[in-house]
């Protein structure tokens, strides 16, 4: 055990859960893309599990590496790598990759899956600083406010419920560094007048680019030799994404209005291509019962539209039971409440703050995804973190969690402090650690 202790530096409760949520992965994911493998290219899904387990394992190797780098060194040029991501996330909405009316990626990365990460670990540095300081509400806007809007904005329109989770870390995060009460209703209220100017504009701005295309349309039908308008006839307009959410919430308004007139019960199944995804979910969960009907027996991976990734708790209950999604909720609890150890431990220090926030916005992540799986929240497309398939997420997932481990293995949340140090020192100077002495 001794090599492995020297190997895996930081909190080995972390360690644990993580490589829990590593085999609750692959057997998850490998159980979802069966039936997706097989009509593909008809047959069995070993090329996707190994594809996967590769993924996992550059997971896990982000997570070694962040947790070998001294955590102060985060702070170093943060602000560049600040900037670089609203660079990113300014080029992924306009020439990004579009699935399912969203442009969120770039060559299959969603920049968006760094820009929160930079984020949190900006925010917890000039917390600090700022905390110790005499300012007024104009003092903060550019060091602080600005950057928040520059990384929630261009993510708000493509993203939504990334958008308002990362809002809301960087509000808690704010309010925990005891940044005036005052100043963050002042900074909400802005976010939300912003939301609002854009919901009451995206209307009027689809409509434009769409009387626009038809026209382009009909020129192309009445001039088919000039190849510039055919060109320009093939570009559909961007879908609105003010109106997918409103589709989304119709969905459960209608929902709500079927059982009310089935005299409060709930309505028979009405299944069709706007709830589908949520009924099918349903269904996966209630038919699990309380120990599931067993590893890789899942039905509704056949009809769910994403069982790997938005919907991959529904199938994890399905085949684990009420049981098994209890568990996967408790390791996302456990990761948070190691990270709430270290908060009480060092207060308002930049390590502190870094690990709380990512640590919240993963049990945040973590839940939206259940709470979608069970019906309970309307459709987002959140991942449930460490455990659905995908690359991006897997990659930036796994170098959050070892920057919690570099905090872990600076502060060692398990035993009594000894060391103490102001929120200055916790960001410019070198702190006494286990491996120093």
């Amino acid at each position: 055990m001794g090599w492995i202790n020297k190997i895996l530096k930081g909190d080995r409760v972390i360690w644990v859960v993580m490589f829990i949520l590593g085999v609750i992965s692959l057997l998850a994911v490998y159980s979802a893309t069966s039936s997706e493998a097989h009509v593909r290219s008809g047959i069995y899904n070993d090329k996707v599990l190994l594809k996967h387990a590769a993924t996992l394992i550059a997971g896990y190797v982000m997570m070694f590496l962040a947790s070998r780098i001294d955590y102060r060194r985060y702070s170093r040029a943060i602000e560049i790598v600040l900037l670089l991501c609203c660079v990113l996330l300014v080029f992924t909405y306009f020439f990004g990759s579009r699935i399912n009316g969203a442009s969120r990626s770039i060559m299959g990365f969603q920049t968006s899956e760094l820009a929160k990460i930079v984020l949190i670990a900006y925010l917890a540095k000039y917390i600090v600083v700022w905390n110790e300081k005499d300012y007024k509400f104009k003092d903060l806007i550019i060091p602080l406010f600005l950057p928040i809007l520059l990384i929630v904005g261009p993510i708000f329109p493509e993203n939504l419920s990334t958008a308002a989770m990362l809002f809301v870390v960087c509000i808690v995060m704010m309010y925990l560094g005891q940044i005036k009460f005052g100043y963050l209703m002042m900074l909400i209220g802005f976010i939300v007048l912003c939301m609002g100017i854009y919901i009451l504009t995206d209307d009027i701005v689809y409509n434009r680019n769409q009387r626009r295309y038809e026209k382009t349309v009909q020129l192309a039908q009445e001039h088919p030799e000039d190849l510039k308008l055919q060109e320009k006839a093939m570009r559909k307009p961007r879908v609105s994404r003010v109106k997918t959410w409103q589709g989304r919430i119709e969905a459960v308004r209608l929902e709500k209005e079927a059982a009310k007139a089935n005299g409060g019960e709930k309505a028979p199944l009405q299944i069709d291509d706007r709830n589908a995804q949520k009924m099918y979910a349903k269904i996966a969960v209630a038919r699990g019962g309380l120990f599931g009907k067993g590893s890789g027996k899942s039905t509704q991976r056949n009809f769910l539209p994403q069982p790997f990734s938005d919907c991959i708790y529904a199938i994890i209950i399905e085949e684990y039971g009420l049981v098994g999604g209890i568990f996967v909720m408790l390791l996302y609890i456990i990761l948070f409440t190691r990270a709430i150890r270290i908060m009480k431990k060092r207060p308002l220090t930049f390590g502190a703050l870094m690990a709380f926030g990512i640590a919240f916005i993963l049990i945040m992540q973590a839940m939206i995804n259940m709470g979608v799986s069970t019906g309970l929240l309307p459709v987002t497309g959140q991942q449930l973190p460490f455990v659905s398939k995908g690359g991006s997420s897997m990659l930036m997932t796994g170098f959050a969690v070892g920057m919690i481990l570099s905090v872990t293995k600076s502060i060692d949340v398990d035993k009594p402090e000894i060391i103490e140090e102001s929120t200055s020192e916790a960001i410019v100077t070198t702190e006494t650690t286990e491996d120093e002495q």
